[in-house]
C-alpha cells in the first residue's frame, strides 16, 4: 500500500515478538522510531551482503573488535608494526617473543570466558587484525587443533612475533603446543588440550 507521494510501497513483515520488544527497547535507547530503527539495521544487513558477508560474520567480527578494544589493543600500519619488531629483536628475539607471548596468553584467557567456542573466535581475531594474513586456518579434531598462518609480507621477526603471540593465546584458551614451524610469512603450529588424556 502507498500512503502518499512521497512515500515508498511498504509491506507487512512477521517478525517474533522476543525481538520485536528487544528492538523496541533498543530503538527508545537509540531515540528513533521503532520504523527507524527497522530500516536503518536492514539497509545495513543489505550493504554488509552486498559486500560477500554475512550477518553473522558482521556479529562475531564486532564481538572480536570490541574485545581487542577491551584489551587495549591498537591498530598500527604493517609497516610499522615491522619496523619496532625488527629494532626490538636485536634486543634478544627471545625476550620479545616472551612478551608476545604473555601478551597473547592474557588474551587468550580473556576469550575463553568471553566467547562459547574460543578457538573460532581466535581465528576471527586473527582474520580481523592488522597481521595482513592471506590465509588463516584453523583445524580441529578432537582434542587437537592446527593452526596456519600465511603472509606475502610479513618479515621473519614479525613472523616468530605472531607465532609466539598464538602460542600464548592457544596456551590462554587451554592447549598446549604439541608441534612448530614457521618460516619467513608461514606459521604451522599444532596443539593439544592442556590434561587431554595420550
Amino acid at each position: 500500500m502507498t500512503t502518499g507521494n512521497h512515500s515508498k510501497e511498504k509491506k507487512l513483515v512477521y517478525v517474533p515478538n522476543d525481538l520485536l520488544e528487544e528492538v523496541t527497547k533498543y530503538s527508545r535507547i537509540k531515540g528513533v522510531t521503532i520504523t527507524k530503527f527497522i530500516e536503518e539495521s536492514l539497509e545495513q544487513a543489505v550493504k554488509v551482503s552486498r559486500s560477500g558477508y554475512d550477518l553473522q560474520q558482521l556479529g562475531e567480527f564486532f564481538e572480536v573488535l570490541h574485545s581487542q578494544r577491551v584489551l587495549g589493543g591498537a591498530f598500527m600500519p604493517l609497516d610499522v608494526l615491522t619496523y619496532l619488531t625488527n629494532v626490538a629483536s636485536k634486543d634478544g628475539m627471545e625476550r620479545l617473543g616472551t612478551v608476545w607471548f604473555e601478551s597473547g596468553r592474557w588474551h587468550g584467557r580473556y576469550l575463553k570466558e568471553k566467547f562459547a567456542d574460543p578457538v573460532r573466535a581466535l581465528k576471527i581475531f586473527l582474520d580481523a587484525s592488522r597481521w595482513d594474513l592471506s590465509e588463516v586456518e584453523v583445524k580441529r579434531d578432537g582434542v587437537k587443533a592446527k593452526i596456519r598462518c600465511v603472509s606475502t609480507v610479513l618479515s621473519k621477526e614479525a613472523t616468530e612475533a605472531l607465532s609466539r603471540y598464538i602460542e600464548g593465546m592457544m596456551d590462554g584458551i587451554g592447549y598446549d603446543v604439541e608441534h612448530k614451524d614457521f618460516l619467513k610469512g608461514m606459521i604451522l603450529l599444532q596443539f593439544k588440550e592442556k590434561n587431554a588424556l595420550p
